[in-house]
């Protein structure tokens, strides 16, 4: 039983090192996000509670480009004075398997004054995570939904 344990272990500490750095899975990843939309719903958490689910929320990632190591820029489309504008948004991006997993760390994510830190999940054409404003972690929630590309 225990040489079982140990086999499964690195079978999956394998396939977790492989995942991260291969070409074609951070290929699907970057093939699924570009002009892509990310349109669910959100929840706010606040004081340790999930709020009431708000319906028609809507990110535009134009498209995510790969940075040294683990580092990507994943640039969004903005609305900003009445114009629609490209931002690129730094973020970490992991791989558990096929599932990329973004990380936001105290970033400025768009126009405005707030910096940002998130943890989304990416597969299969669907999205879920967690986000919050930096220096106030009362304000953020839940994100989740789908992913759909111009043209599909």
């Amino acid at each position: 039983m225990k040489h079982l344990l140990i086999l499964l272990s690195l079978i999956l500490v394998t396939s977790f090192a492989r995942a991260q750095g291969d070409p074609d899975i951070e290929a699907r990843f970057i093939a699924m996000v570009k002009n892509s939309t990310l349109k669910g719903t959100w929840a706010p958490i606040m004081g340790g509670q999930l709020g009431d689910e708000k319906k028609d929320d809507a990110y535009r990632i134009v498209r995510a480009e790969k940075q040294e190591g683990d580092n990507w820029a994943i640039v969004s489309l903005f609305e900003f004075n009445g114009q629609q504008v490209e931002f690129p948004i730094p973020a970490v991006v992991k791989f558990a398997g096929d599932t990329a997993i973004l990380i936001l760390n105290n970033v400025r994510a768009g126009p405005g004054k707030a910096n940002w830190s998130a943890r989304i999940m990416f597969h299969d054409d669907v999205h879920t995570g967690r986000w919050w404003e930096t220096a106030n972690s009362e304000h953020g929630g839940t994100i989740s939904g789908t992913i759909t590309r111009v043209g599909k």
